[in-house]
């Protein structure tokens, strides 16, 4: 039922990207004073929005990382579930990890990572033998990346650099989808201000030639305190992002309040989980990161002081969160679902 849905939904999209191209055109201001932004917005589909399945349920899924799939500490900590894929991935891990949720694994054990578990006996649970879970996830995945692909361009928006995205602004009342390719500037050590409505979605793929067909080119990197930061009544999971090899380093600070700033509950605007710290700076992976590693290699870079606020979901071979990578999970807008 899940595929049937993505593939109407796909349908459903494309016809209304044609549709509603010329119609929706409308001059949007940006927070910067006299610059105006020509865009075409598209509305979402009737009653419908973009199914990622059951990946946003999730603050971390590999499915993969069977050359490597290291998740160390120093930390200041993850919350959220995690689903791995344990028949292949080759876990392994060190020093203090703070974690609250529940860890999803298809093998008959957690591996390595029940260490892991140990450490956070009381605000963490594994469970394993889960099989029809990780198999729905690896096609969830699968689904999500070519739903995201075949989805049509905002005009303007067609080659982009990151930084140019600062001061956008969508804010209009209504529920529109903005679909931009980043093809530049993927390196970002700035805070990129965004501003919009609870029920808009931006989908961002990082790509350098803007062709998905030969896998996501380019490394999408952040560090320094980079990083989207909503603005309006936007929050993490309204930006949705696909993307190849990423990569990450410390330094600068956190995007002010309501920004979440460390692993706490609630969508990170609550209580820490125990042995858990707020974030002090680092590259800031705002909303749902879809990952597929190089496009040749499939590996990932190894991350530094990446902070994932929202989810990653990736079916990178290799992947190692060393020091200061921590997560926190914010749970989904209306707008991302698979339908009634």
């Amino acid at each position: 039922m899940k595929k049937y849905l993505l593939s109407s939904l796909s349908v459903s999209l494309l016809m209304t990207f044609t549709a509603c191209k010329k119609d929706n055109s409308i001059n949007l201001s940006s927070s910067k004073p006299g610059r105006t932004i020509g865009i075409n917005k598209v509305s979402l589909p009737p009653g419908g929005g973009i199914c990622l399945g059951d990946l946003t349920n999730y603050v971390m899924v590999f499915t993969n990382g069977s050359g490597d799939a290291n998740w160390q500490g120093a930390t200041k900590g993850l919350i959220g579930d995690v689903a791995v894929n344990g028949l292949i991935a080759n876990e392994r891990t060190s020093g203090g990890v703070p974690y609250a949720g529940t860890l999803y694994t298809n093998a008959a054990s957690a591996g390595a990572w029940q260490n892991i578990l140990n450490q956070n006996s009381t605000q963490s649970l594994g469970l394993s033998g889960e099989t029809v879970r990780i198999n729905g996830l690896i096609d969830d995945l699968d689904n999500s990346f070519g739903t995201i692909n075949n989805m049509g361009v905002t005009a303007g928006y067609e080659a982009v650099s990151a930084t140019s995205l600062n001061g956008l602004n969508t804010q209009n009342g209504t529920a529109d989808i903005i679909v931009i390719n980043i093809t530049s500037g993927m390196q970002v050590s700035s805070k990129i201000y965004i501003t919009g409505d609870a029920d808009d979605l931006y989908v961002l793929r990082w790509d350098a030639d803007a062709d998905p067909s030969n896998g996501y080119q380019g490394i999408t990197k952040f560090q320094s305190g980079g990083g989207i930061v909503p603005q309006g009544d936007l929050k993490a999971s309204n930006f949705i992002n696909v993307a190849g090899d990423i990569s990450s380093s410390g330094g600068g600070s956190n995007p002010a309040t309501p920004y979440p700033q460390g692993p706490r509950d609630s969508d990170g605007l609550g209580n820490l989980i125990n042995g858990g710290a707020d974030f002090k700076g680092g590259g800031f992976f705002t909303g749902y990161w879809l990952t597929t590693g190089d496009p040749i290699t499939g590996q990932t870079h190894s991350l530094s002081n990446a902070i994932f606020v929202g989810g990653w979901f990736t079916k990178s071979v290799k992947f190692s969160m060393t020091s200061g990578t921590s997560a926190v999970y914010v749970s989904p807008p209306p707008a991302i679902n698979c339908g009634p």
